[in-house]
């Protein structure tokens, strides 16, 4: 009979959903009672109320709501029929209306009224008065002395987890006198309960346990009313400590006299995250998990920061910061998320800071005790405490953004790089690859070279620009180091040195464009060896992909001609350069370099119009000989009807008709891909009902303007490993490949004939080339758009497929 569910209150109603996992037919029916145990009314679920969850297809949900309008200004707590209480329960009924009520009330009378017996004794209260503890009138604003710590660790579910936690716990206060205390907040888990309590007992950690279940919040406070007059530290069962954490956070908290709590580095502690903090990171693996408690340590050993709120994962409050601002708020927070947020902003208000320990690292799993009411829990705190401290997300949102811990996480990030290369077999010898930040073909180069020096046990580098600098990346370990990024120009020297430190030896650039313009003259001046890779046409167009102001090739025209496309069109540059001037800083990057390595022919002829007098070395992406050849003959046998797409793609026969064409383009189709010849050809397609389709293995700026025109099927991304079977699978008739500008090679063309397919592509750039090489394929006049294309397209491939051998009736073809 154990229940899920959830419960809010909204302005007029009280709304959740509720379900048995174990007894999905059965209608729960749920009992609402006040904060005195007095029972209110009863909601009764029905089956018409039932609701599925597209993360959790077996769950058999039933929604419900409550009308408040006619029931008193109080808190409610909603319990299941086994006596549990649903998650955000209890609610607060009519709080704005109460709240406002309080406020009239207090602009009616004068405040000393309003803050007497009277207004206390009636049943127009504050919106929820702040718990305090006891004898707060006598505390000092600022203890000058060090209180006992103890430690309170909520517990409810997870044993596992638990008994980690206090192990790594026991070790690392064995004999600091610390106290610690247990709380079981009614775990369902009798296991978990017994195991935890035989701990305890063993390790003389003070157990106590609820009766039934209250949620984090009260469980802290049961905590705290046990151990008045400590400093506290409040821990999830979910975590695990490293040695000296104790006392690290203690001489962070009395480190200044308005310090009122003190968090650590975690994978998950908000702002405190480390090594990303703006998504949850993984708990590393345990071995993993020592060495970074041991880095961070060593990084950032007795320094801190200030920050807006302390994270309750894992929380040092100092006991008069504690006595000033008062126990947690179980009345609102139900069992949690938040409460620690509020407790930091009350304190705040009373003139206390909040501080991170940097040199402190604790792990924690997260989200273990929630289950699935965790999402809409949090939601719901987050709206509650947005309500009670109006401001909080957006203040929140700006410190994340601006991210004023980074160069601490440099600092860690730093060490660890330097550690993963001792710990590794490589040579000594490091090699520094600078490319863009924007995928695609680029990237998959990049990827292959990188796997090419490992095999050669040579260490590798990524150079990435990101705003205002630059991210280095170790490519086998490639999030782990968020925080290696460097302000250019302002911390170049920093970056030289890093590199120095890392035996950076050989340098290869595949792409400068998002880069400071400072790096040309870091290569200009650094005396590194390097090797310059052409993947485009950067080095002399500023709009990298030979596109002119109309979006077609431009021709390649002179200076001044490219002084007016810019003129006219802008440029994908981070800086502004006149022609000359650009040219200029390219050639003599291309002179400087080691060697110069162009994908093909094409690509050198290009690159030599321009830059004349170097010596272009050709180094094709792919061995086109090796590909799978495609066969011989083309079948004539009927598509098959189980086509993954069947429901958006042609049947082989339509109202007597002949099969559609059905042509495959393959990748990320944009505009210099030639996303609107595409979109052309299937209008016209559809507009004259002609034989023809494509189907996209990969996806579009604006897939639905496509979807529109019923001839295109698109697939999305895919994996690189799944291309192939993935194309074949649509049974496709030829590849198209429709770019706008001469590319300097295309890696999808490569899957197209692995994959069995003819090509048709436009007879210009590196794709022409090697259609020519190869003969498997068609060349297309690159000006034909609409109908012309169409025809063109049909023509040939039904040529071919009605030719009596198979083969290409014609290798080039212009209309």
């Amino acid at each position: 009979m154990a229940c899920e569910g959830f419960v809010s209150a909204q302005e007029g109603q009280i709304q959740g959903w509720v379900w048995h996992p174990y007894a999905p037919e059965i209608n729960p029916t749920l009992s609402v009672t006040g904060a005195d145990g007095r029972k209110i009314t009863q909601i009764k679920t029905s089956e018409s109320a039932l609701s599925f969850s597209p993360e959790r297809p077996a769950v058999r949900y039933r929604k419900f709501t409550l009308p408040t309008q006619d029931m008193p200004y109080e808190l409610v707590h909603i319990f299941a029929p086994n006596g549990q209480e649903l998650a955000g329960s209890p609610v607060v009924v009519q709080h704005k209306q109460r709240s406002a009520a309080f406020l009239a009330s207090y602009f009616a009378r004068n405040e000393k009224e309003v803050l007497g017996e009277e207004c206390l004794s009636s049943k127009i209260q504050p919106f929820l008065p702040i718990p305090v503890l006891e004898n707060t009138q006598n505390v000092a604003k600022v203890s000058d002395h060090k209180a006992p710590v103890a430690i309170i660790i909520p517990v409810y579910r997870q044993k596992a987890l638990t008994l980690a936690c206090l192990t790594s716990v026991q070790k690392t206060v064995q004999g600091m006198g610390v106290t610690v205390v247990v709380v079981n907040d009614a775990s369902p888990e009798v296991e978990l309960v017994q195991g935890v309590k035989e701990f305890c007992r063993k390790n003389d950690f003070i157990f106590l346990s609820h009766k039934r279940n209250k949620g984090f919040p009260a469980s802290v406070n049961t905590g705290l009313k046990a151990v008045k007059g400590h400093d506290v530290i409040l821990l999830n069962s979910d975590t695990l400590v490293p040695k000296g954490w104790v006392i690290e956070l203690q001489n962070i908290a009395y480190a200044h006299n308005d310090t009122g709590t003190v968090t650590p580095f975690s994978n998950k502690g908000g702002l405190v995250s480390y090594p990303c903090v703006k998504i949850e990171n993984p708990l590393p693996p345990l071995q993993a998990l020592k060495r970074l408690m041991l880095a961070v340590e060593a990084a950032n050993k007795g320094r801190c920061a200030d920050i807006p709120t302390g994270n309750g994962f894992c929380l040092y409050i100092r006991h008069d910061c504690l006595q000033q601002t008062g126990y947690f708020r179980e009345d609102v927070f139900a069992q949690g998320y938040g409460e620690e947020n509020d407790f930091c902003m009350r304190a705040q208000a009373l003139g206390w800071r909040h501080k991170a320990a940097l040199g402190v690292y604790v792990g924690h799993v997260g989200g273990a005790s929630f289950g699935q009411s965790r999402q809409a829990l949090m939601e719901r705190n987050e709206a509650i405490l947005e309500y009670l401290h109006p401001g909080y997300q957006k203040k929140i949102a700006a410190w994340v953004k601006t991210d004023p811990l980074w160069q601490e996480r440099r600092r860690i990030d730093l060490l660890r790089l330097r550690a993963s290369k001792s710990g590794t077999k490589t040579t000594n010898k490091t090699v520094l690859m600078i490319t863009h930040a924007q995928g695609g073909g680029v990237e998959q180069v990049v990827q292959k070279r990188v796997s090419v020096y490992q095999t050669q046990a040579r260490r590798v580098l990524i150079l990435r620009p990101i705003e205002n600098g630059c991210l280095i990346e170790d490519p086998l370990h490639k999030k782990d180091y968020p925080s290696l990024r460097f302000r250019l120009p302002d911390e170049l020297a920093l970056f030289k040195r890093v590199l120095v430190a890392e035996g950076v030896q050989h340098i290869e650039i595949h792409h400068l464009v998002g880069h400071h313009a400072c790096l040309y003259g870091f290569m200009r001046n650094s005396g590194y060896p390097y090797t310059l890779y052409i993947h485009d046409y950067a080095l002399f167009c500023q709009r990298i992909s030979l596109l002119g102001p109309e979006g077609v090739y431009c021709g390649e025209p002179e200076p001044q001609g490219c002084a007016q496309c810019i003129a006219l069109a802008g440029h994908h540059l981070t800086q502004d350069y006149t022609i000359p001037e650009y040219l200029a800083r390219s050639e003599y990057l291309l002179q400087k370099a080691q060697h110069v390595y162009v994908p093909s022919h094409d690509t050198a002829i290009r690159m030599a119009k321009h830059f004349a007098g170097i010596n272009y070395s050709v180094r094709a992406l792919q061995n086109d000989k090796n590909l799978e050849k495609p066969s011989k003959k083309w079948s004539k046998s009927p598509r098959s009807q189980t086509t993954p797409a069947s429901g958006a793609l042609s049947s082989p026969y339509v109202q007597g008709k002949p099969a559609r064409v059905r042509l495959c383009l393959i990748g990320a189709i944009g505009h210099e891909k030639g996303y609107s010849v595409l979109h052309q050809a299937a209008l016209n397609a559809a507009m004259h009902d002609l034989p023809l389709e494509f189907v996209i293995v990969g996806h579009t700026p604006n897939d639905q303007l496509l979807l529109n025109t019923q001839r295109v099927f698109i697939t999305g991304r895919y994996q690189e490993a799944e291309a192939v079977s993935l194309i074949q699978s649509f049974q496709p008739d030829a590849a198209f490949f429709p770019s706008l500008w001469p590319e300097t090679w295309c890696l999808t063309l490569g899957l197209a004939w692995q994959a069995g397919l003819q090509a048709l592509v436009f007879d210009h750039g590196a794709p022409a080339e090697r259609v020519r090489q190869t003969g498997r394929g068609w060349l297309l006049n690159s000006k034909l758009r609409g109908s012309a294309l169409n025809q063109v397209l049909i023509k040939t491939v039904l040529g071919c497929k009605n030719s009596k051998d198979g083969k290409n009736p014609n290798l080039f073809i212009k209309l």
